[in-house]
């Protein structure tokens, strides 16, 4: 049997953006997400998630988003003059790998300061697989003993010991986060017999997620794929198991 871990990234976003995850966990095939502990959301998304104890929770590390700061103070090169995070198209020119373990730290310990472990690490934007920050995830991932998400090349060369699943399934975003397309990856996926993560974005979209990003009907339509009858009987009647990252060691 083939076991697929489906995360929901951007957990506290913006309260629509909660919302919709936990809706398309009790709705729908979502068992996990990674929550963005910079966001003022935060908090609010944590309590909300008290209700339902079987969505895993990760830390959904970050150095990317937009309008957003660190939750370390006097770092030189994490943010810009006006000390708003790096783009992800220029953050790497700027970033000292110290500094992005110290951040990073200190994220992972804001989720803890909520009573509650992380699941796994994985990144905004991805950020966590470029070869200047690599080290730093993986450095994190074993001193807390956490599973982390691949790589988007997925080489795990830099991972040494730390869990992951045996594949990342690219192709659920944007034009391609249709039903037909997902069934498609599903079905190619339950003949593996391996286990994978598909990483997601469902949402309800409030007017403050309108002002941090310009991916919003895409996530609507993510979430209605996510929640449809004939999603979840396509999982049925591919015999996958749906997992989240508290089943990965």
């Amino acid at each position: 049997m083939s076991k697929l871990l489906i995360n929901a990234d951007d957990f506290g976003y913006t309260r629509g953006v909660t919302y919709g995850i936990l809706d398309a966990h009790t709705q729908g095939i979502v068992q996990s997400t990674t929550a963005l502990t910079v966001s003022p959301h935060f908090e609010h998304a944590m309590q909300a998630a008290q209700d339902f104890p079987n969505l895993g929770i990760g830390v959904h590390l970050t150095l990317t988003l937009k309008n957003a700061r660190p939750i370390t103070k006097h770092t030189k090169t994490l943010v810009d003059e006006k000390g708003i995070l790096h783009s992800q198209h220029d953050f790497a020119r700027f970033v000292d790998p110290d500094e992005v373990y110290t951040e990073w730290q200190a994220q992972i310990q804001k989720f803890m300061d909520t009573g509650r472990k992380p699941t796994h690490l994985d990144s905004h934007h991805d950020v966590h697989g470029h070869e200047k920050i690599i080290q730093v995830a993986v450095r994190l991932a074993e001193e807390y003993d956490l599973p982390l998400r691949l790589p988007m090349d997925k080489n795990t060369a830099a991972y040494h010991s730390v869990a992951h699943t045996d594949d990342l399934l690219h192709g659920f975003y944007g034009e391609t986060a249709t039903e037909s397309h997902l069934h498609a990856l599903l079905e190619e996926f339950s003949k593996t017999g391996t286990t994978g993560e598909l990483p997601c974005h469902p949402a309800y979209i409030d007017p403050e997620l309108k002002q941090s990003t310009s991916y919003l009907e895409e996530r609507l339509v993510e979430f209605a794929t996510l929640t449809s009858t004939a999603t979840k009987q396509k999982i049925a009647e591919t015999d996958i198991e749906l997992i989240n990252y508290r089943d990965i060691h």
